[in-house]
């Protein structure tokens, strides 16, 4: 009995040294596969991350060039209301012009009359003179207000005076209002705003050339363009643009915000 007590405890032992060794060997096997699970992880990581570093650059690239795109779109629109405004605005510095060469003129002639000899008296020199300065003041602003417009666009924003920017559109529009409608202005109350004042310009540029382009020249006295700037009670600031021209047919005003979108002809018109 004692030796098979003592076989039964061998076989036992043995039992339990091989469930333990087998044990051993799955738990082995089992960390082996883990590594393996892990690394594999660890390598998919990183091909994602790869992955997305590179979709993320290419989608940086493409909004710099979206950008870069809508800038020069913009500037090109800006250019184009330039072209349209060039005949009209040469117009508004010829007139400054032939008075201040007519002044001058007459300044040169009583300066080149002999001593002694009777003339003009001094003050009519003096007021000449004022006057040929005012003119030439007035052909600076319309080249700076043109200059401002065609500069290439500034990305800058900060506090804008609407009121210098509504005069600043109507130097430039003027000389197609003149004939069409009388310009009625209601901005000095307006606070400033925050933004870009080159970009307010040309938006408001563009309001007023439509504004004259919807109106037939020649009844000034009937028609009107009235540009109003208010605050509002909610801290904002509006700013409308009006008119008693022919008004959008109804099958464009679901258009009207459609970048460059116009009815006009090609070239007579940037929407």
């Amino acid at each position: 009995m004692a030796r098979a007590f003592n076989r039964m405890a061998r076989e036992l032992r043995d039992t339990v040294a091989e469930k333990q060794r087998l044990a051993r060997a799955e738990a082995e096997a089992s960390e082996r596969e883990t590594r393996r699970y892990n690394a594999l992880l660890e390598s998919t990581v990183r091909e994602r991350t790869a992955e997305l570093e590179l979709a993320n650059t290419r989608l940086s690239e493409s909004l710099r060039q979206l950008q870069a795109t809508q800038a020069q779109l913009l500037f090109a629109d800006r250019l184009a209301s330039v072209g349209q405004l060039a005949a009209g605005v040469g117009h508004e510095i010829n007139n400054p012009l032939a008075f201040i060469i007519s002044n001058l003129e007459f300044v040169r002639e009583e300066l080149l009359r002999p001593l002694g000899a009777s003339g003009a008296p001094r003050s009519e020199l003096v007021t000449a003179l004022a006057e040929a300065r005012e003119g030439a003041e007035r052909v600076r602003v319309i080249v700076g207000e043109l200059g401002n417009l065609a500069r290439p666009d500034s990305m800058e924003s900060g506090p804008v005076d609407l009121g210098a920017v509504v005069r600043s559109a109507e130097k430039m529009a003027m000389h197609l209002i003149r004939p069409r409608a009388r310009l009625e202005l209601e901005v000095d109350a307006a606070p400033p705003v925050y933004g870009n004042g080159a970009r307010l310009c040309q938006v408001l540029l563009n309001l007023l050339l439509n504004a004259a382009h919807a109106i037939e020249p020649g009844q000034v006295e009937r028609n009107v363009i009235r540009v109003n700037a208010r605050a509002e009670d909610a801290g904002g600031v509006v700013v409308e643009v009006s008119d008693t021209g022919c008004g959008i047919p109804p099958e464009n005003l679901g258009r009207i915000f459609n970048p460059f979108f116009t009815t006009r002809p090609v070239g007579k018109g940037t929407g």
